[in-house]
């Protein structure tokens, strides 16, 4: 139905523009909405971060708006998923279909599509402030001294949301998984790891390595692993990268010998970060502003569900939006109808995670003697995770 919000004067705030706002920003300016997505850098997108693998509700999220091809031209496609144990034995398959690319460069394409469709981006604007006038809009503060202003703000920017911050004051903040992830790429000779088409994963004895062979002689491969200790990011940055895959390809010396080929043959930047996950708010919205994805319900990242939750979170709530009379409807409706499913999502993924990333001896027997049966158990999961289909977008002159 038509409504106050799908006019052009509902002036919305996105902020954030790593992949759940400009996603965000496309499907309202395609609903009618008058979009300003606002990022905290100045950098090019296709510059940041690792890769990521795509699962298929993510893809069925882009499929719906006819912008799979154009946003995943850049990506490697995996036909199937492949888990092996630390001695190499293969312990299941997972045969969805998967895509692997770069955050920066989804994210980028995921820019470009929202401005080309109206939505304007702005650079370099740090959110500082988030005040709520008289009539139900907002004020909005930047670092570096500008100002707007909104009739809605939607939070999209990840696991330290400032947005979070400056609505729920009170709300738990990101907590660290004691987990700690790298990735980077790798050239290897092309007759020693032919392209396959299959993503791979290893259950190391301390620590976990996925990897896939993108391209003759191209792999690209992350790892994660148990440290107690929280390290930030400046401080993990402190190990340069020469050392840092040193350091990984001994940990993994018992494992595949594959692991430590791709290690040790890694080049260019090794991405390294704390994992950190956020318990679902009591309530995602206050009044006409509210947090989605990550800001909203952080899981941790051992089933790649992240940037698709974000996604699907993106693509409900635009058409939550278009669909209901006021913002605070909508966004009540929107939390209901999302909030069973994130749960799931996140218990699932500390389950995962407890499996990947053992810290203790008689945890991985445990493990190695189960891990076939949890494994296969978690291939049917997955499954279910991925069977996330769209609501219908609404058909020209609703």
């Amino acid at each position: 139905m038509k409504n106050e919000n799908s006019t052009p004067r509902r002036r919305v705030a996105v902020v954030g523009a790593g992949i759940t706002g400009p996603l965000l920003s496309l499907c309202l300016v395609r609903l009618g909405f008058e979009v300003d997505l606002y990022e905290a850098y100045m950098r090019r997108a296709q510059d940041v971060g690792s890769f990521l693998n795509l699962a298929p509700n993510g893809r069925a999220v882009l499929e719906r708006l006819g912008l799979a091809d154009r946003v995943l031209e850049q990506g490697t496609v995996a036909d199937s998923i492949g888990f092996a144990n630390h001695k190499g034995r293969e312990l299941a398959q997972n045969p969805e279909t998967t895509t692997n690319i770069m955050r920066g460069e989804l994210s980028g394409a995921l820019r470009d599509a929202a401005t080309d469709a109206g939505a304007k981006l702005h650079t370099a604007k740090r959110l500082v402030a988030l005040d709520a006038t008289g009539d139900g809009c907002w004020r909005i503060g930047f670092e570096d001294g500008t100002r707007a202003e909104a009739d809605l703000v939607l939070g999209c920017d990840g696991v330290h949301s400032t947005t979070r911050r400056l609505l729920f004051p009170d709300a738990p903040r990101a907590a660290y998984t004691e987990v700690v992830g790298s990735g980077g790429r790798s050239e290897i000779g092309a007759a020693d790891l032919p392209v396959d088409g299959r993503f791979h994963m290893i259950f190391g004895l301390r620590g976990f390595f996925g990897y896939q062979v993108t391209s003759p002689g191209v792999v690209w491969w992350f790892e994660n692993h148990q440290e107690t200790r929280e390290r930030s990011f400046a401080e993990l940055a402190e190990v340069d990268d020469a050392q840092w895959v040193s350091l990984l390809a001994d940990r993994h010396r018992p494992d595949p010998a594959v692991v430590r080929r791709i290690l040790t043959a890694s080049t260019g930047p090794v991405g390294r970060w704390p994992v950190h996950e956020v318990p679902p708010l009591e309530t995602w919205h206050r009044g006409s502003a509210a947090v989605l994805g990550d800001a909203a319900h952080a899981v941790a990242p051992h089933l790649g569900a992240g940037a698709a939750l974000g996604m699907e979170d993106a693509y409900e709530l635009a058409l939550a939006l278009h669909e209901h009379p006021t913002a605070p409807q909508a966004f009540t409706v929107f939390e209901e109808s999302r909030r069973d499913r994130v749960a799931a999502m996140a218990k699932q993924a500390r389950q995962t995670g407890a499996v990947m990333t053992p810290d203790r001896w008689i945890t991985r027997v445990i493990r190695d003697l189960m891990l076939p049966m949890a494994i296969k158990q978690g291939v049917r999961k997955g499954t279910e995770a991925y069977s996330y289909r769209p609501s219908p977008w609404p058909v020209r002159g609703d």
